[in-house]
């Protein structure tokens, strides 16, 4: 039966199927992992980058490099065989072929695909090779046009052909029709490639499988209890295969948890939230429903650990929580944009105006530094990063028919702006604000260190609908003992005191784990601040993002909301529904977390988190100027905004504040290797990247926009430790060299 949950290929939104493409080259690592290789084999990993960079690059242009020959499609079998089902006697049948009769036969179909655009012709002709079945035949003809030609995967056939249910597949030419005339379809409507329509489909397929839909609770349970699985009964006899079919079924194996939908059933807790609707996300890692989730079992134990022993204190805090959200919303709605500071760059330094910002900041959780760089600096860095991108119009982006978020991370611009003076001092000042309830805690703030991320730029008239609400830092992991509960950063709240409840004490920050599961693009460093550098004019309405500054209120009623459920629905409780007197605390605790799913991030929306009246409390970002420096704090939920009225380009770069500790130098190893190799950031999963990107900087222009400074930030140059102003900073300091230049540095 196909998972209820999944998008149809008729119905999913071009941001879902964004959403779904970028999770594929992790999806694609974790599966090669567990695959792994033999000798001097290819991993899937390996094969993966042929298939889709080097065999696309080398044959799918107008203009080949060369021809197609045997050694070719022999590769294009072995990432075929590791990608799906592998069959023994496949390599066999295809080495046999002449070399000059693969490639005539190759050029021939070209040759008719060219003339008539008939995919399924094409294909036909390629059968004639030996061991080439009608399935391997597309995967030739869709590395010369990857636009338009889909690879007769399974995945694929099961998502477009059979609503995601997997039903038998013959392998035969009229499937193969039906398949290309679905892909056309779909690629039409939203703008997609036909390669991308094929790795989607992939990613969904292999998620259901992580999920498990198709099994019984109660098999689920004994799965899930270490019993034994139970072997399939026989299924019919087997009929005569054609060279593509599988040589019975694939054997069973452990379901891997993909990071895409973690291990759970989808179950809806009625009683605990009002009537819901669908909701679209645009981004890879948000959830695609406004519905409460049933996780696994074990978080309803996480759930009743933390609440034991002080049920009347959570519940009073409850109602002070709700009381004190009513009124900052109330004062937020009123003032918009005006609730969040501002202050100049050359201010930071006068205590009068920066005592001020301070005590704001502190309060909303974001904040405006102005004129970091020179206006003319950063418009000079727009232009220089659109040259980029024309140089390299093989950058990878989405959503695929209106790109905004680029998947940049070593572009000139960004070398620059992470690497200058000002952005440094900015970070210093921004970091300031943080304090440590343990002075010996290993976190320096003096010290900022480069996060790479990506680039965003809006276009005008570019309406898309808005994101839902999230917060950075993980989701799950604030509830779980493994990941915040190890620095008990929010044990005040959990206690019943979320009044004294400290979001900008670093050393409950330290020694957390935020990222649990590898969720894509899931941050795994300490950022005391996440961040914006804008390259342009960003008012309000033209593409830039909303805040609900309510820092340590909204913070306390996501973590306490999913220990409560309303008495009645609004659709009984009508405007009462909101009233503390409404809401009562659960017992028994359930698995709910609401808007938190492994490998996600946290989502905030009206339908999970009434209390925080989204539509009211979220307020957009002051207007931004070139060289502005918009910062807020992890915790704080926030959207971008789906509307851009402007009559130009928004741009601004992510820029996050990272403080120098023990978890970002070793972040700094892996994300100097990457930017040596002109790979994604680590946190952003694998593929090429910018490694083949024409003016991509090194070493030496690092070194020329920030001097030692920028090296150090970088990890490429060690940091001196009489900089250190206390004995933690320190032992912080030699730490990182040790870790990053243990050649030269002992951590002893």
């Amino acid at each position: 039966m196909a998972n209820h949950c999944m998008a149809s290929a008729d119905n999913i939104s071009e941001q879902e199927f964004a959403g779904l493409l970028t999770k594929y080259d992790s999806c694609i690592e974790i599966i090669s992992e567990e695959k792994g290789s033999r000798g001097n084999e290819k991993t899937l990993a390996d094969l993966d980058r042929y298939r889709y960079e080097d065999a696309t690059a080398a044959f799918g242009r107008a203009k080949p490099e060369r021809p197609m020959e045997l050694d070719d499609v022999k590769t294009l079998v072995s990432w075929k065989l590791r990608h799906g089902k592998f069959r023994p006697t496949l390599m066999k049948l295809v080495s046999s072929n002449d070399p000059v009769f693969v490639k005539e036969t190759v050029q021939n179909a070209l040759d008719t695909y060219k003339k008539t655009a008939d995919a399924p012709a094409a294909v036909d002709i390629l059968t004639k090779l030996k061991g080439i079945g009608p399935a391997t035949a597309s995967l030739l003809l869709a590395v010369h046009d990857p636009q338009h030609v889909i690879f007769f995967a399974d995945e694929a056939y099961y998502w477009l052909c059979c609503g995601g249910k997997k039903d038998p597949i013959k392998y035969n030419a009229k499937e193969y029709k039906a398949l290309n005339e679905r892909t056309r379809a779909i690629c039409k409507r939203l703008g997609a490639k036909a390669v991308d329509v094929e790795r989607v489909a992939f990613v969904m397929l292999r998620q259901e499988d992580a999920t498990g839909p198709q099994q019984t609770k109660g098999k689920r349970e004994k799965v899930e209890s270490g019993g034994a699985i139970e072997k399939p009964k026989a299924g019919p006899a087997k009929r005569k295969v054609n060279s593509d079919d599988a040589e019975g079924k694939a054997p069973l194996r452990r379901p891997i948890n993909m990071l895409i939908t973690p291990p759970l059933s989808p179950l809806v807790g009625a009683r605990d939230v009002p009537q819901v609707r669908d909701a679209k996300p645009c981004k890879m890692e948000f959830f695609s429903r406004h519905e409460a989730i049933s996780l696994q079992p074990r978080f309803a134990k996480i759930k009743r650990d933390l609440v034991s022993g002080h049920t009347s204190a959570i519940t009073a805090s409850w109602k002070r929580l709700l009381r004190e959200l009513r009124k900052e919303i109330d004062l937020i709605s009123s003032k918009g944009s005006e609730v969040i500071p501002t202050i100049d760059f050359a201010d930071i330094d006068k205590s009068a105006c920066a005592e001020d910002f301070s005590r704001r900041l502190r309060r909303r959780g974001v904040g405006v530094i102005r004129k970091v760089v020179p206006r003319e600096t950063a418009v000079a860095w727009k232009q220089e990063t659109l040259r980029y991108l024309s140089e390299n119009p093989h950058t990878k982006s989405s959503p695929p028919n209106a790109p905004e978020l680029y998947e940049l991370y070593w572009s000139p611009a960004q070398i620059k702006a992470r690497a200058h003076p000002n952005v440094f001092a900015a970070q210093r000042f921004a970091m300031s604000h943080w304090k440590s309830s343990d002075p010996s805690a290993a976190v320096a703030t003096p010290f900022p260190v480069a996060y790479a991320d990506r680039i965003r730029i809006r276009r005008p008239g570019n309406s898309a609908p808005p994101t839902s609400a999230h917060a950075g830092g993980g989701s799950v992991e604030r509830w779980e003992p493994d990941g915040y509960g190890r620095a008990g950063t929010y044990a005040k709240i959990f206690d019943g005191e979320w009044e004294e409840y400290d979001p900008w004490d670093g050393a409950a920050r330290v020694g957390v784990t935020s990222d649990l599961y590898n969720g894509a693009s899931s941050c795994s460093v300490f950022r005391m601040f996440e961040g914006w550098l804008a390259m342009s004019s960003i008012a309000p309405r033209e593409g830039g993002l909303l805040f609900c500054p309510t820092l340590q209120a909204a913070t306390a009623y996501f973590l306490l909301r999913p220990f409560f459920s309303p008495k009645s629905p609004p659709e009984t409780a009508g405007r009462g529904f909101l009233d503390a007197a409404n809401w009562t605390l659960d017992s028994p605790q359930n698995s709910i977390l609401h808007g938190a799913l492994p490998s996600y991030v946290q989502e905030l929306n009206d339908q999970l988190h009434p209390h925080l009246q989204l539509g009211r409390s979220l307020v957009r970002a002051p207007a931004l100027r070139p060289g502005d420096y918009l910062v807020w704090h992890p915790d704080l939920a926030h959207a971008a905004d789906g509307l851009h009225e402007g009559a130009l380009d928004s741009a601004a770069m992510y820029v996050p504040a990272c403080p120098l500790t023990q978890t970002s130098a070793l972040y700094l190893c892996r994300q100097r290797k990457a930017f040596l190799l002109g790979r994604p950031g680590p946190d952003f999963g694998s593929g090429r990247g910018e490694s083949d990107h024409a003016g991509r900087p090194g070493v030496q222009e690092v070194n020329e926009a920030g001097g030692e400074d920028g090296l150090r930030a970088m990890g490429l140059l060690p940091w001196d430790e009489d900089e250190a102003g206390s004995g933690a900073e320190r032992a912080v300091l030699a730490m990182a060299n040790g870790i990053l230049f243990p050649d030269r540095y002992s951590m002893i």
